[in-house]
């Protein structure tokens, strides 16, 4: 009787090792799949962009110096602008810039001096540009990690709009 028992407690032991194994093979299985779709969709899969979007963005985002365009209207008529704009990665920037308002240059990017600012940047990747007396002049938007930010001007009856792309990507 004793053999009979543990004949059956072997097999029961056999058994729920298959069961185990089996659930181990599929869950590996499982993984391998959903491991080759993300890397086959390319280097920038759904999994890489959701762990990028969930590290945020700061002031050290914004590194490092930008080549940009404003263009829009204001109350002299219509605005074009190109300029450089350098950031520290830690809050404070400096902007030379090129500036035709209503067909008249008002700034020079050769000759104006840069003039200073600061910056803020919350986790959503949305930032704030301060002039020297405190006030915002600017909302931009950080995109493609860094290298882009879209620029909305908050001057009082303006409309100007811009892009900022990143000079050096290893700046």
């Amino acid at each position: 009787m004793d053999f009979l028992v543990a004949l059956r407690k072997s097999v029961g032991q056999e058994e729920a090792m298959k069961r185990m194994m089996i659930r181990i093979a599929v869950s590996a299985t499982i993984a391998s799949l959903l491991l080759f779709a993300s890397l086959s969709r390319g280097i920038r899969s759904e999994i890489v962009r959701k762990a990028h979007a969930s590290m945020g963005c700061s002031v050290a985002s914004v590194r490092g110096s930008y080549g940009f365009y404003r263009t829009g209207t204001t109350p002299f008529g219509p605005l074009a602008s190109v300029g450089i704009a350098t950031f520290d990665g830690n809050g404070s920037s400096t902007v030379r810039q090129t500036t035709r308002r209503n067909g008249v240059t008002t700034s020079d990017l050769f000759t104006t001096p840069a003039g200073p600012g600061t910056y803020e940047v919350d986790s959503d990747c949305a930032g704030r540009g301060f002039l020297p007396d405190g006030s915002v002049f600017v909302h931009f938007v950080i995109v493609d990690h860094g290298k882009e930010l879209i620029i909305l001007s908050l001057s009082d009856a303006n409309t100007i709009h811009g892009m900022m792309k990143k000079i050096d990507r290893d700046d």
